[in-house]
């Protein structure tokens, strides 16, 4: 089987990046994969019975299928995610599972660990920062919000001329009404999480300047040590 074929991606297995997660007769897990004949890296995100239910789904569909639709969403409108490469969901007899694999981000770190282990200079720092709000204020001005975004969530890679992103975890975005709502509690749960790894006073003022650059408005900024 070839990674093109989706049954390869149903029956191949790797290494648990941690213990799946186990609730009400179901689980959630990530299984790294790197395919020996070219080293290539994947993440295989694997569902059984984790659903969510709408007006358009009462019976329940995989959760899978909202971040694979909220993925799909940030690439049509030019928001870095992970690099997609396979969805797929079936309903058998033990119910609905599903799975949605994606590349390595090889080169990229994420900002937790880029403040926690000082791998950047002040002004790479600035550079990513730029960068990241780039890419949020483009995902917050289409009234979307991520839902869950922490500082691990955020990659970067600073081996380019320019800095690149990639935002990963889509699983809780949702539409919001406008911009504002949208940016707002994404961007006080991220700026609060990198003041606590040491985001400094000037680099948080860079960050709202581009937002209030973009039009789009934010809350009074939080302070150090708050």
């Amino acid at each position: 089987m070839r990674p093109q074929d989706s049954s390869f991606w149903w029956s191949v297995t790797g290494e648990w990046v941690e213990e799946p997660n186990n609730r009400r007769g179901g689980f959630s897990g990530v299984q790294r994969v790197v395919l020996p004949q070219s080293g290539e890296c994947y993440y295989v995100k694997r569902q059984r019975n984790h659903l969510f239910r709408s007006v358009r789904y009462p019976t329940g569909r995989p959760t899978l299928l909202r971040e694979w639709q909220s993925m799909r969403f940030c690439q049509s409108i030019g928001v870095p995610t992970a690099p997609l490469v396979f969805f797929d969901m079936q309903k058998g007899k033990e119910g609905w599972e599903s799975i949605l694999v994606t590349r390595d981000l090889q080169g990229y770190v994420s900002l937790d660990r880029a403040y926690v282990e000082k791998l950047w200079s002040c002004q790479q720092r600035a550079e990513a920062l730029r960068t990241v709000a780039g890419a949020l204020i483009s995902l917050h001005r289409a009234h979307r919000k991520h839902g869950h975004l922490y500082p691990k969530e955020v990659f970067v890679n600073m081996s380019g001329e320019r800095p690149a992103v990639a935002i990963v975890d889509w699983e809780l975005s949702r539409s919001r009404l406008t911009a504002a709502q949208a940016a707002q509690p994404d961007v006080r749960r991220l700026l609060k999480s990198l003041l606590k790894v040491g985001m400094t006073q000037d680099e948080l003022h860079l960050f709202f300047e581009e937002y209030r650059a973009s039009g789009i408005s934010l809350p009074a900024m939080p302070q150090l040590g708050a």
